[in-house]
C-alpha cells in the first residue's frame, strides 16, 4: 500500500503576531513543520505534500520527497486537504492528515493509523477523553459506539450533545474515499470547508470509521507566542529527560536548553544556565561551568569549559583542552591540552597541542573586509594582553611578551616582544 502524508500549513497564524509563517517557528531549535516531517519520516511515511499560503517560500525540511501546493485563500481544512489531492493523480493507498502547527505528534500514533487503514477502515480518527470544558471539536457516537460525525465547537447541534470525546484532528484515509471530498458544503457561520464534515458523509456512504485513543498532549495547536513558550518547556522536559538517562549529568534540568540535536557522550557534567545551540557534539568525560553558550562545534574527550565561555562557528576543540571565563572561540581548530583560561577571544585560529595562551588575548582576524587566519605552534606561549593581528604564523615552541602586538610571522624557538618601551619620568610638582 502506497503511504502519502498531507501536512496543513496554510493558516494565516495571526495570532503569533509575527511576520514569520507559524509552521517556520522554533520549538528546541527545530521548526513546529519539522517535528511533524520527523515524526512522518519515523513512522515510514516518505511521500510528502504541504499546503501553504502565498509568500510560504521557505520550506527547508529533510524530506526527500516534498510536494508543496498552494491555497490562495484560507477556505478551511476541507479545501486545503481537497486542493493537496490533485497531486495524488493514480495514488492508491494511505493518506495522513497532520497539520503543522501540531508539532508533538508522534511516529506511534502515525503507525497505528497506518495499521488501522490496512485493516481495511476507510477513515481513521484520533481523539482523547477530557470532561473538563473545552474548545475542541467532538466526536459523536452512534448506538453501535461507531463515531458517525464530528461537530465543532461553535456548531448550534452542540448543545444537544453530552460527549466528553475530542477530536485530535490528525486522520488516516484511504485514497478511495478522497472523491467525498467534493460532497463538503460551506459552512454558513464561517464561510470554511471543515475537513470534520467528512465523517458524516462517510458514514452515510456505509463507509468503516475508526478511532485511536491519544494522549491531549499530542495534538497541543500552537497559536500564540504563550502557546510557543508552553511547547518550548514540553520539548526540553522530553530532551532533558532523554539527555539524563543515557548518563549526562544536568546539576540543574531546568535552567540547562538542549537543541534537538545536541549529542552527549558518557561521564558528562553539564552546570546550571548552559546552553547549546545547533549543531554540537560533546564527547566523554567533558565538564561545562555555567552560564556557557555552545553551538556549532565539537569539544573532545576530557576538556573543561567555562564558566561564561562561548564557542561556534564550528569550532574544535581538543581533549583535555580548557576555555575558561570570558573566552569566546569562534570557528577554531584548538589541539590537545591547550588552555585559554582567561578573558580572550580566537577567531579564525589553529593553536597546536599543549599551547598557552595568556589573558586578554585577542587574535584581530578581521581587516575591515576578510577574515583572515592566525595559525599557532605546539608548546608555545602567548602572554597576557597580547594582541596578534592575522594573517599570522607562530611556530612552535615560541613565547611572546606579555603586552605586545604582533603582526609578523614568529620563526619556531624564539622569544618575540612587540611592545614600545617604558619611560619614566620624575614628577615634578613640588
Amino acid at each position: 500500500m502506497e503511504i502519502c502524508s498531507i501536512i496543513l500549513s496554510a493558516g494565516k497564524g495571526n495570532r503569533m503576531l509575527s511576520s514569520k509563517p507559524k509552521p517556520l517557528h522554533m520549538i528546541s531549535g527545530k521548526t513546529m513543520l519539522q517535528w511533524v516531517v520527523d515524526a512522518n519520516n519515523s513512522a515510514g511515511i516518505k511521500k510528502t505534500i504541504i499546503v501553504v499560503p502565498k509568500k510560504f517560500d521557505n520550506i527547508n525540511t529533510t524530506c526527500q520527497n516534498l510536494d508543496t501546493i498552494v491555497q490562495n485563500k484560507p477556505m478551511g481544512t476541507g479545501d486545503a486537504v481537497k486542493k493537496a489531492t490533485s497531486l495524488l493523480n493514480y495514488f492508491e493507498g494511505a493518506v495522513i492528515i497532520c497539520f503543522a502547527d501540531t508539532p508533538f505528534i508522534t511516529s506511534k500514533t502515525l503507525k497505528k493509523i497506518l495499521k488501522s487503514l490496512k485493516n481495511d477502515n476507510d477513515l481513521v480518527l484520533t481523539g482523547f477523553e477530557k470532561n473538563e470544558k473545552n474548545n475542541y471539536g467532538k466526536i459523536i457516537f452512534d448506538n453501535e459506539k461507531k463515531p458517525y460525525e464530528i461537530l465543532e465547537h461553535k456548531d448550534p447541534k452542540r448543545k444537544n450533545v453530552n460527549s466528553n470525546f475530542c477530536n485530535g484532528g490528525i486522520m488516516g484515509i484511504h485514497s478511495s474515499s478522497l472523491k467525498h471530498l467534493n460532497k463538503i458544503k460551506k459552512n454558513p457561520l464561517s464561510g470554511e470547508f471543515y475537513l470534520t464534515d467528512i465523517v458524516k458523509i462517510l458514514s452515510n456512504e456505509n463507509k468503516k470509521i475508526s478511532v485511536i485513543e491519544i494522549e491531549e498532549k499530542e495534538i497541543m495547536g500552537i497559536n500564540t507566542q504563550l502557546d510557543l513558550s508552553m511547547a518550548e518547556g514540553i520539548s526540553q522536559n522530553l530532551i532533558r529527560n532523554k539527555t539524563l538517562k543515557n548518563g549526562v549529568k544536568l546539576i540543574d534540568p531546568n535552567s540547562t536548553f538542549i537543541n534537538h540535536d545536541t549529542k552527549f557522550g558518557k561521564d558528562i557534567i553539564i552546570h546550571p544556565n548552559v546552553v547549546f545551540g545547533k549543531n554540537v557534539v560533546i564527547d566523554s568525560c567533558v565538564e561545562i561551568k555555567s552560564f556557557s553558550h555552545i553551538e556549532e562545534c565539537r569539544i573532545k574527550k576530557g576538556s573543561i569549559i567555562g564558566p561564561f565561555a562561548r564557542i561556534r562557528g564550528e569550532s574544535i576543540i581538543g581533549e583535555e583542552s580548557k576555555v575558561g571565563n570570558f573566552v569566546e572561540i569562534k570557528k577554531s581548530n584548538i589541539a590537545k591540552k591547550v588552555k585559554i583560561n582567561h578573558l580572550s577571544y580566537v577567531g579564525d585560529t589553529e593553536i597546536g597541542s599543549s599551547t598557552n595562551i595568556g589573558a586578554g588575548t585577542i587574535t584581530c582576524n578581521y581587516d575591515g573586509r576578510n577574515k583572515n587566519k592566525t595559525t599557532i605552534g605546539k608548546n608555545s606561549f602567548v602572554g597576557s594582553n597580547s594582541t596578534i593581528i592575522a594573517p599570522i604564523k607562530i611556530g612552535d615552541n615560541v613565547t611572546m611578551g606579555a603586552g605586545s602586538v604582533f603582526n609578523k610571522n614568529i620563526p619556531k624557538n624564539n622569544l618575540s616582544i612587540g611592545r614600545a618601551y617604558q619611560i619614566n619620568k620624575k614628577n615634578k610638582k613640588n
